[in-house]
Order: C-alpha cells, then sequence, then structure tokens
C-alpha cells in the first residue's frame, strides 16, 4: 500500500509543478474543417501520429496546429465521416480541410485495450458503440444502454428493479457458449482489466466508445481471460483547446411493462371452489354461494375485495439526473470531468403511520464522479491520472430487497382482509394490527410499514494513473508504457430490525369480531445493527508499443504484461476469501501496406494460480488478414463502393472454472480425512476460433457485413466421474476434474446498412442486425442413463442449458383426461402422483405403462437465445434528430412455473392462464380451454411440460427518441454554444409468444419486478 501512495504522490507533484497556469499559444495557421456541403465538422479530433497532440475542432470546424508539430503528419477523424490522413505539407493555408461521408461504417478506430486501430485495418470480428448513442437510453445501469445495439453480444436482463443496479442484474455473453465452464467476457476500462461487476455505474455521458472483440484475433492477446470475448469500455478525454461545459438534467417517469392480473374476491372465491371440486371435494367447500354474491357486490366491509398490487405499488415512478462534463486543456495537460447526481424511487407505497417515528421509505441516491488528466512533462514523459466512482445511498424499507417485498403481494389472496385489522375498543390490542393469512408470516404491509429500515452506504472507487515514455530518440514511433489501478468496494450497512403483531381472520366472513393473534409475534421497538464489505482488486500493466509509418507500409505493434490481484466480496473459512492472481503477457503486431493489405499477429502467454506450476501457463496465438480489393487501382466499378474480405483464426484461453479453485490440489482436511482429489496436469481450457468476413459496400449508401464464426474445444473441465457407479464406495464428487470435454458453437453475423446523405439538410440512416449462435455439447464423458431411458444422454449431443420435460400426447383433442373411462382405459400410471379427470396425459416414449423420468424428452431450446436481431434507424433534419431501436430474440426457451404458472401454491393466485380451465361443463359444451383441472395441492400438471414450455421470442421497440437543438441565434442569447431538448421512450412496445399476456418475456416470471417502460424528457446545453 505505501508503494501506491508514494508512486500516486510522486505523480501528483510532477502534474502540479508542470501544468502551466495560463495556457500559451503558439499556433500560427487556422484550419477548418468542412464537408461536401461546407459545413464545419464540429468536435472531429485531430491527431498528430506520434499521439502527442489531441485535439478537437469548434463549433465552426476550426482548430489551429501548434507550430512545434509542422513537421507531423496529421489524422482526422469524427463521427460519421471516413478518416482521413493530413501532411502538413497538404494543408492548405489558412483553407478547409474537406472530409469525405462515410457510409459504410469504415471511419474511426477501435479500441483493443492493449492498442488502438482504424476500422479500415480491423482483420477479425469488433463491434462498436459511441457513447453518445448510449445515452439515448435513460437507465440507471450501464448494460441496459447498449443491450442490443452491440451485434454479437446478448444482454439479457434477470433483475428488472429500479434500485438494485450494479449486481449481476444483467448477464452478457458474445457469440453464444463455446464452453460448460465460464462464459462471462472480459472488461477492460481504459487499457486496465476490471474483473468486477461493480462496473455498472458508470454513465454513458462519461463514455467515449464501447467496442466488443469476438474473434481470435482480438482476444488472443488476453490468453486465460479471452475465450468468452472482451468488452472495451473507452471513456472521454481532454483536448487541446478551450474550456467546454455542457450541462444536463432529465426526468423521467417509469412504469411496468406488464401490470399483473389480480383478479377480483368474486374471481378468486369461484375458482378455488373449482380447484377443490377437482381435488373430490364438495361444490362450494370454500366459499358458499352467497359469500361469492357478497364479494361480487363489493359493498359489505366483512366481505372484502383487495388488490394488493394497487394497493403497495405505484403505477407510475419517478427518476431524476443531473449532471456536467467539463473538458478542454493546453499542450501540456489536458482533462475531461464529470460529476452527476441521480434520484431514484422505488416503486412501493408507504404509509405514513402517526406513531411511526422513522420513514421507512425506500429510495436511491447516488453521486458519480469522473476526472481525466493528461499531462506532457516534456517531449519525452507524459503520464495520465483517471479517478472515477460512485457513492450511493440506499434507502431499504424493513432491510428487504424489493423483489422479496414484490414478492410476497402473490401470496395474499384478495379475499383476505387489510391490510389492517378493524378498530376493537373492547380489546385495543387487537386494533389496527397486520393482518395476514395461515402461511403468511410478512405480509407485505407489514414488511413496508413496521419493520424497520435498512440505509446502505456504498463507495465505489476506481483510480488509475501510469507514465508513457517516448523513445522516439531511439527510433521513431517507439515508446514505453506504464501504469497501475486499483479498485475498491466498501458496503457499510446500518439496519434497523422490529418485529410487529400479525392477526388472522378466523373462517367466518359474516363477523369482524373474530380477529385473533397469528403465531407469536408482538410489536417490539427498533434494533439497531450495523455492518460492512470491503473488496479490492489491483492490477499492473506495462507495455512496449512501437507505431510508424514508411511511405506505403505501416506498422503498430505491441507486448504488454499484466498482473492482475483480485480479493472478491466473500466472507468465511473457504478458499474464495483468498486473493485471485492472474499474470498475462500479450504480444500484437499489424502490418499495413497501401491502406488495402493487412496482416496480423497474436499471441498471448498466461497463467493463473488455478493450476499447478508445470501446467500454470499456456500459449494462445492467432493469425488474421484483411484485403480492400476496392482500394486496388484495377478495381472500377460504379455499384460495389466497398468489398473487405477478413480472415482470422487462433486460439483463446478460458480458466473460468465457477466457484472451484486449486483443482489440482488434495483437499485433506487436518483431521485427516481425504475429500477432493486433485489433478496436477489440469491446465486451462483452449478454445479454437475461426472468423471469415466480408463488408461489401454498394452505391456509396448500401452495406452488407457478413461473419461466419465456429469454436471448438477439446480440452474442457469436465467431471470425472459420469461414468463411475457410485456403489463403488467414494463418493464421485470426490473425484478429480479432467481436461477431456469436446464442444461446438458455430454461427453467423449478418447486418445490413443504408445511410446516406440526401441532401445538406436531411440524411437518413438505417441498420438491421441478426447472430445466430448454436452450440453444441459433443463429448463430457457422460454415462448413458440406460437402454430403458427414452433419452439416456442428457447434455452430449444438446445445447448448453436444455430443456427436459415431458410431452403432452394431444392425440384425443386437448391432451388432457376428458372422462373417468379415458384415464382408465389408458392403463398409466405417474411415479409423482394419481392423474385426475382433467389432468395432462403424458406420453410414455418407452411404453413401459408409467409416465416418470426415464420419459423426460428435450423441449424447447436453453434460457440463452439462440438468435438475436435488430434494427435501428432514424433521420436528421435541419435542427431535428429522430432515431429507434428495435431489438428482439428468438429460439429462446423457459418453463414457466411458480406464482402465476402453478395455481396451487400458497393460497392460490390465478393469472389469466387459468381462468378457462379444465371443467367436465366447459368440455362438455366444447369451449375453449386454456388450462388442466385446476387443483388446491401440486398435481401431476404441476412438472415440466411441453404446455408450461414458454417461447421467451420477442420484439420489443427498445428506444425511440425525438430531439430538437435550439438554433444558435437563440442558444447564444444565453451564451450558450447549443442547446438541446430530448424525449426518450424506453421499452415502448412489445410483441411476444408468452401464454400469459400478464408476464415479460424478458423476465419470464410473474412475481418478481417486470421491466420498466421509460419516459424521459431531458435538456443539455453546451457552453
Amino acid at each position: 500500500m505505501k508503494r501506491i501512495i508514494v508512486i500516486i504522490t510522486s505523480v501528483l507533484i510532477c502534474f502540479f509543478m508542470t501544468v502551466p497556469s495560463v495556457a500559451q499559444n503558439k499556433n500560427n495557421i487556422l484550419n477548418r474543417i468542412v464537408n461536401k456541403y461546407n459545413q464545419p465538422v464540429k468536435d472531429a479530433l485531430i491527431e498528430t501520429e506520434d499521439g502527442k497532440y489531441i485535439s478537437k475542432t469548434a463549433s465552426d470546424g476550426t482548430f489551429r496546429l501548434p507550430a512545434e508539430y509542422l513537421s507531423e503528419a496529421i489524422s482526422i477523424s469524427a463521427d460519421g465521416y471516413l478518416n482521413s490522413r493530413v501532411t502538413i505539407a497538404d494543408l492548405p493555408e489558412e483553407g478547409d480541410v474537406v472530409l469525405a461521408f462515410d457510409p459504410h461504417g469504415m471511419g474511426g478506430k477501435v479500441n483493443y485495450g492493449y492498442l488502438a486501430q482504424t476500422k479500415e485495418s480491423v482483420t477479425g470480428a469488433v463491434a462498436t458503440v459511441s457513447g453518445a448513442i448510449l445515452d439515448k437510453t435513460p437507465s440507471n445501469v450501464l448494460s441496459d444502454t447498449y443491450e442490443g445495439r452491440l451485434p454479437g453480444l446478448t444482454v439479457i436482463n434477470n433483475i428488472a428493479e429500479l434500485t438494485f443496479f450494479g449486481y449481476g442484474n444483467f448477464s452478457k455473453s458474445i457469440r453464444g457458449y463455446s464452453s460448460i465452464n465460464g462464459n462471462t467476457p472480459l472488461v477492460i476500462i481504459d487499457g486496465v482489466i476490471a474483473p468486477t461487476q461493480y462496473i455498472e455505474f458508470i454513465s454513458p455521458k462519461e463514455i467515449e466508445s464501447i467496442a466488443v472483440l469476438k474473434d481470435a484475433s482480438a482476444t488472443a492477446a488476453y490468453g486465460i481471460q479471452g475465450s468468452a470475448g472482451v468488452i472495451v469500455i473507452t471513456t472521454k478525454r481532454g483536448h487541446d483547446g478551450s474550456l467546454n461545459v455542457e450541462a444536463y438534467a432529465d426526468q423521467s417517469f417509469q412504469q411496468q411493462t406488464r401490470k399483473p392480473l389480480f383478479i377480483n374476491s368474486a374471481q378468486y372465491a369461484t375458482l378455488r371452489n373449482e380447484a377443490a371440486e377437482r381435488d373430490g371435494l364438495a361444490p362450494y367447500s370454500q366459499f358458499s354461494q352467497e359469500e361469492i354474491d357478497l364479494f361480487r357486490a363489493g359493498d359489505d366491509p366483512r366481505y372484502p375485495n383487495n388488490n394488493w398490487y394497487d394497493m403497495f405499488i405505484k403505477d407510475v415512478v419517478m427518476r431524476q439526473r443531473v449532471g456536467v462534463n467539463v473538458s478542454g486543456g493546453t499542450e501540456k495537460f489536458r482533462y475531461y470531468s464529470n460529476l452527476s447526481f441521480v434520484h431514484q424511487e422505488e416503486p412501493f407505497k408507504i404509509v405514513d403511520e402517526p406513531n411511526r417515528k422513522y420513514d421507512p421509505t425506500p429510495n436511491v441516491n447516488i453521486g458519480n464522479f469522473r476526472t481525466n488528466m493528461d499531462v506532457r512533462f516534456n517531449n519525452y514523459i507524459s503520464g495520465y491520472m483517471r479517478l472515477t466512482g460512485n457513492v450511493k445511498r440506499e434507502v431499504l424499507a424493513g432491510g428487504n430487497l424489493g423483489w422479496n417485498i414484490y414478492s410476497q403481494i402473490f401470496n395474499q389472496p384478495p379475499t383476505m382482509y387489510g391490510p389492517l385489522s378493524p378498530v376493537n375498543e373492547e380489546n385495543p390490542d387487537l386494533s389496527e394490527q397486520v393482518v395476514t393469512v395461515d402461511g403468511v408470516d410478512n405480509p407485505v404491509y407489514g414488511m413496508l410499514n413496521r419493520s424497520g429500515y435498512r440505509t446502505v452506504i456504498e463507495t465505489n472507487i476506481l483510480a488509475q494513473t501510469g507514465l508513457k515514455f517516448d523513445l522516439g530518440f531511439l527510433t521513431k514511433g517507439l515508446s514505453l508504457s506504464g501504469g497501475m489501478a486499483y479498485q475498491t468496494y466498501v458496503r457499510n450497512e446500518t439496519g434497523t430490525t422490529q418485529s410487529y403483531k400479525r392477526l388472522i381472520r378466523e373462517s367466518d366472513f359474516s363477523t369482524l369480531d373474530n380477529f385473533v393473534p397469528y403465531k407469536t409475534f408482538e410489536n417490539t421497538p427498533l434494533s439497531y445493527n450495523k455492518s460492512a464489505v470491503f473488496f479490492y482488486y489491483l492490477n499492473f500493466k506495462g507495455s512496449i508499443d512501437y507505431s510508424r509509418r514508411f511511405g506505403d507500409h505501416s506498422i503498430d505493434a505491441s507486448a504488454h504484461t499484466y498482473y492482475l490481484r483480485q480479493e472478491k466480496e466473500a466472507a468465511g473459512s473457504s478458499n474464495s476469501v483468498l486473493p485471485y492472481k492472474r499474470q498475462n503477457f500479450g504480444v500484437t503486431a499489424l502490418y499495413g501496406y497501401k491502406d488495402r493489405y493487412y496482416l496480423k499477429g497474436d499471441m498471448g502467454y498466461s497463467g493463473s494460480e488455478q493450476f499447478h506450476p508445470d501446467n500454470r501457463y499456456s500459449t494462445t496465438p492467432a493469425i488474421s488478414g484483411a484485403w480492400i480489393a476496392s482500394n486496388e487501382d484495377f478495381f472500377t466499378s460504379s455499384l460495389i463502393s466497398l468489398l473487405k474480405l477478413r480472415a482470422s483464426y487462433g486460439i483463446s484461453g478460458n480458466d473460468q472454472l465457477g466457484d472451484s479453485r486449486f483443482l489440482y490440489l488434495d483437499n485433506i482436511r487436518s483431521d485427516g480425512s481425504e475429500l477432493e482429489r486433485g489433478n496436477p496436469s489440469l491446465e486451462a481450457e483452449k478454445i479454437k476460433k475461426l472468423n471469415l468476413g466480408i463488408n461489401l459496400g454498394l452505391l456509396n449508401r448500401f452495406t452488407v457485413d457478413f461473419d461466419y464464426f465456429k469454436d471448438h474445444v477439446d480440452n474442457m473441465l469436465i467431471n470425472s466421474n459420469y461414468r463411475i457407479p457410485e456403489y463403488q464406495g467414494i463418493p464421485l464428487g470426490y473425484f478429480p476434474k479432467l481436461n477431456g470435454g469436446v464442444m461446438e458453437n458455430k454461427g453467423f453475423e449478418l447486418s445490413l446498412g443504408y445511410r446516406t446523405n440526401l441532401t445538406e439538410e436531411f440524411s437518413i440512416f438505417a441498420q438491421a442486425n441478426m447472430m445466430q449462435a448454436v452450440n453444441k455439447v459433443i463429448d463430457i464423458n457422460e454415462a448413458p442413463l440406460g437402454s430403458d431411458y427414452a433419452y439416456p444422454l442428457r447434455t452430449e449431443g444438446y445445447s448448453i442449458g436444455q430443456l427436459w420435460g415431458y410431452k403432452i400426447d394431444r392425440s384425443n383433442g386437448n391432451g388432457m383426461f376428458n372422462s373417468l373411462e379415458e384415464l382408465d382405459a389408458s392403463g398409466l400410471t405417474y411415479s409423482f402422483g394419481n392423474p385426475r379427470v382433467g389432468d395432462f396425459i403424458y406420453t410414455d416414449l418407452n411404453n413401459d405403462g408409467i409416465i416418470d423420468e426415464k420419459d423426460k424428452a428435450p423441449l424447447g431450446y436453453g434460457s440463452l437465445p439462440q438468435q438475436e436481431f435488430s434494427l435501428t434507424g432514424g433521420f436528421q433534419w435541419k435542427n431535428w434528430d429522430f432515431s429507434f431501436l428495435l431489438h428482439g430474440i428468438s429460439k429462446c426457451s423457459q418453463f414457466l412455473s411458480g406464482v402465476g404458472a402453478y395455481e396451487s401454491l400458497g393460497k392460490g393466485i390465478f393469472n389469466d392462464i387459468h381462468l378457462k380451465a379444465w371443467t367436465p361443463e366447459r368440455y362438455a359444451a366444447g369451449e375453449e380451454i386454456t388450462f388442466p383441472a385446476l387443483s388446491l395441492s401440486p398435481s401431476t400438471n404441476h412438472v415440466a411440460n411441453d404446455f408450461f414450455l414458454s417461447d421467451r421470442s420477442y420484439l420489443r421497440l427498445r428506444n425511440v427518441e425525438l430531439a430538437y437543438s435550439l438554433p444558435q441565434h437563440l442558444s447564444k442569447k444565453i451564451t450558450a454554444e447549443n442547446i438541446r431538448v430530448a424525449l426518450n421512450i424506453q421499452n415502448l412496445l412489445t410483441f411476444d409468444k408468452m401464454k400469459s399476456k400478464y408476464i415479460d418475456p424478458e423476465i419470464g416470471s410473474m412475481n418478481t419486478f417486470q421491466p420498466y417502460r421509460v419516459f424521459n424528457i431531458g435538456i443539455s446545453a453546451n457552453f
């Protein structure tokens, strides 16, 4: 730690000693960047080839090049334009440089983390998106902003709670799964590995771009951490020029995309009676007809009709965001700073109880900050310092996470009185106490209003610093750099807990004097408690870089090393509390000739303490090439404006082995017991990756991009016990792991684009993307279950996550036993219960007369979509701009279960699929039947079968933005350079095939928050 402090202090001292107090201009030449319509190009990036000078054009497109760089060539890039390389001799004195429009997405750069290269020279498979595009999504979570915007990257929303972000809300995969083990992409922030999930707080306002690295040519240099792909986040940096200030404010209105069905008391009572009758009980065994009529009338307080969802959940939730960005600099010092504040409400309604002396209203306040500084001490030494983080203060009602409270809503039937008992003058102790029903220990009202609260304060800091030495005095283009990063996370919790009296109502609905205490719960005063969590990671990086052009030849090369020491969030005495260590060496070199031929070689040499010292390090090489045929002198075509061919092949490594550690060691305890056996021969998985691609441009407007990929691994980590009988005596979990699994993953990506500037005031764009990735487990040493199983293998030959369940025999028309005679004639027995009339008829696949595990069949797909597609488009006309994003997935399945599917759970909550369940009367009348016979307890219907198999395919209008920029003459009246007002809508429409229209396909469950529809109005001003 002392060493870290010394390094940071030294850099700060150098910084303050060298930054000039007044910027001095030595510029004599003023140039302007324009397009073909002679319109100025604002914010075009001007950079000398040695990287020492970085500037951006002003709003009028002008820039000045310092006199000391007049011997350098400069590169010019801007969003929507092709890159331009200009020598100083070609710069017109006091004249204009014209940038060409970029119809095929070849402009700009791709940041690989260890180096950046122009998009033209990309030899592999990458996808990029700018921070300005991400900022169209009004969300608290970074992953939410790029869902559907990066072809090849699949983002799945697991937790839709508004205030719970940064903790694995989203799971991510790049081009599907290539191993049964770790498939989480590596994350790089500004060139440094960030191995934790606590980075979701980063705001799109801070981001310059995000790149997704997909093939071996882009990931091999990351060694054993690159097999699942890499997400590279590049944040904004300052530039030489005047101070630029952006202030912004947003107001969001949020509502769930699906409001769950909460049927009224009369419907509930009727369906409960129906379920009891199907179970063989007498009609009206649960509720009498008189009670049902009184429930339906709704004018008698003894017969309540409580919609608990409406009682406890707000229709609309608010979110506010304000912030400011500041950037600028001089030749010696460049800076970018961002400061923002977010206030997010929770959707729960809190009652202002008169005697409560605390406020449990759940909400979140977050302050984000970032400062990026770049310093040039002299002509040979430069440095940087980046400090970012957030401070989050969250209040939790009763100390409960939001989804725990939300799920309890569906355990309370509408016939339950409440939420508080009526006033009882004879027994005040029973007055206005929390009411519940048998089996529900935590009614929602009590959880929200009488359980105390918990305050959580989280501090998440990421600091980076480093130095760069220009070794151009040895040979031009050579440099040496080194740096370090430190991320620390601290969570402090102050909790208060309070118990409260619960009452239940006896079964007689004719009176309100029948409330009795439930269990032994009593009202208690608040008690306090505190807890804390801390973890960190430390990362060192060093590199030697070389970049130079020799006439028609160009070379970009880097040799780098990473050292990572990571302490995860863990407690106790297991080996997960020990630090994780990794070391990586990477080499990459890109050679270009005449800006049309490119050859790239990469190699990683990396290891971790997961493996025996003799097998700790692995080599991951890759080679790739590209040919831009349309740049050839002989290539003349009025139709084809771009033709680029790409190919790559190489190896990426994987050491993600789940929670298991030190698998090469025998687990021998101090008492002499021997548990898991180790395998010292284990090594990291090596996944061979092939990518073939083509970029085709037509008529300078249309673009077709296609990539075919195939991943193959033959040393996948698997269990050795699959073919060992359990009766041999040693527990199967104690056998060592092996590198013996075989698996493949293959598919394609296709993009169709259109982009053109029809006039100087009107431009239009559209792009459609599609990806298919299908994996197959070939060999994991799986032992067949037996010849009497219809499908003796459950993993080999199938995709990861393949669903298994019972097939319904629909040969009789509806797949249900419609009479006792039909049930008896079937001759079937079920190993998991006795079927009733109205229950599902399962297919006896092995023809043994018994429906059991042996009859399970593969159904649908897994939870990871095999296909993903998106359509984005928009236009810009004068001061107006409009854009939209349609995003969808297909070939993705899930079994419906739990609340909203199984009506037998708890006191029984019914969804739309239950309203037309099987009854003898409904069947005899030929009416529509949407569900088997209802039941008060688990039946043979409540298992995984193809009725509950849900197709989670969907098409969602994920984002729409309409914005207007005030004319400059109006903006300048308040000294603003630009004022922009935007309306953003997130998740406006969703089209899906879910059995229940009250369950969102992305979440796939009723008893948790559904994704939110967000209406956001924002204003930003640049000064």
